[in-house]
């Protein structure tokens, strides 16, 4: 079965602007955007992109450079993806981006430590928790994701347009565990998950729910649900650089019980239009965020 985000409503649901693009050699597909004046590039899907096991890296590459993109950039993990030897031959980088919290049940049930073990009692004496039908609970839904959205100023590809969330209302291999305070939706957490392997995609609690500590009682929830997978995983740190001892990876951490890495991937397709671009920004080539002339929000 297609991961769900191979398929093409789910890159649909991730525009404000430009177009999708199948990329039948990757078995995915990818996001286009809009630059400067008639210039495109692409991007992969949020959080991951999804390879099949027997992805053409090179074919696929070709395919957007005959489409004159300027650059790719794409997120992969360790559980979707060719080698990274293979995949260093084809980009022109693959950096480490974030540590991925882990729990696999074949390491053991869940055990936690005093702090986290508090805290998921605490939680589970103010809410109830089950699985929640988001799409009879989008608004719900909409408004505790709204309170997180504006407490951590969410800009760019975490700047999600609500047919997204409808998207993941009607989206095959999407559960999403909720917890209730006093009747009203505390925390929810929607989860991402084929062959096995769950990913975290979005949580969001409101400020009731932040009050009592719902998430660590959602969190419990889940891993109980998902007790016969292969493995769940949290995600990493927070933002675009990988501080493990950031408040969000201490409290992933409290969960997992391994750990995984992810990396990002580039590649120039066109060099001369990518110089151009990053001379009109006035960037240099060595900057560490890609694609260079992308590291403000001037050029879009």
């Amino acid at each position: 079965m297609t991961h769900p985000y191979a398929t093409e409503h789910y890159a649909e649901s991730l525009l404000r602007n430009g177009h999708i693009v199948p990329v039948p050699e990757w078995g995915c597909c990818i996001l286009v955007r809009p630059i400067l004046g008639q210039l495109e590039d692409a991007a992969g899907t949020y959080p991951i992109t999804i390879f099949a096991h027997d992805a053409d890296i090179s074919g696929g590459l070709s395919r957007l450079r005959a489409l004159d993109l300027v650059s790719i950039v794409l997120v992969v993990d360790d559980f979707h993806r060719p080698s990274l030897e293979h995949l260093a031959a084809e980009f022109d980088f693959v950096r480490p981006f974030k540590t991925h919290f882990l729990h696999k049940p074949a390491n053991g049930p869940p055990t936690y430590d005093k702090h986290h073990r508090y805290e998921v009692r605490r939680a589970r004496r103010s809410v109830d928790v089950a699985v929640l039908d988001l799409d009879s609970n989008l608004e719900d839904w909409m408004a505790i994701y709204s309170v997180v959205s504006t407490r951590h100023q969410f800009s760019g590809v975490h700047d999600l347009p609500r047919k997204h969330h409808t998207t993941l209302a009607r989206l095959g291999g999407v559960t999403a565990i909720g917890a209730w305070t006093e009747g009203k939706l505390a925390a929810c957490h929607v989860w991402v998950h084929n062959a096995g392997r769950v990913h975290s995609h979005l949580a969001a609690s409101s400020e009731r729910g932040y009050a009592c500590g719902a998430a660590y009682a959602v969190n419990d929830a889940s891993l109980k649900h998902f007790a016969g997978v292969e493995l769940v995983n949290f995600g990493g740190p927070a933002g675009f650089v990988d501080q493990q001892e950031d408040g969000l990876a201490r409290f992933k951490r409290g969960f997992a019980n391994a750990t995984a890495r992810s990396y990002i991937c580039g590649k120039i397709l066109n060099p001369g239009q990518y110089r151009w671009l990053t001379e009109e920004k006035g960037v240099g080539h060595d900057q560490t965020y890609f694609p260079a002339y992308r590291a403000s929000q001037s050029i879009e």
